[in-house]
């Protein structure tokens, strides 16, 4: 099956943004799209393996610990190809 527009948005995004720390509210902001959208996208992605959700413990300007989620794809989905997908009709 193959990736809905705002999912390959998504997926491009954190490829061509791999190693970095992205949060849900800045692939939102980076890419102008719904937050549900991001949200339906990367749980595909990390249902597929190809993208993981992961927690640090940040301090805030406050000095307060936050906690602080980040979604990053996985070195499979680095290397998956959404393009070299077969396609069943």
């Amino acid at each position: 099956m193959a990736m809905t527009e705002n999912s390959r948005k998504v997926f491009d995004f954190l490829k061509d943004n791999f190693g970095e720390k992205l949060t849900h509210q800045g692939i939102v902001a980076a890419l102008g799209v719904t937050s549900a959208a991001v949200s339906g996208s990367v749980n595909g992605l990390v249902k597929k393996g190809y993208a993981i959700r992961t927690e640090e413990t940040e301090m805030d300007e406050n000095g307060k610990a936050v906690t602080v989620k980040y979604i990053s794809l996985t070195d499979e989905g680095y290397a998956f190809d959404p393009d070299a997908e077969v396609k069943k009709d």
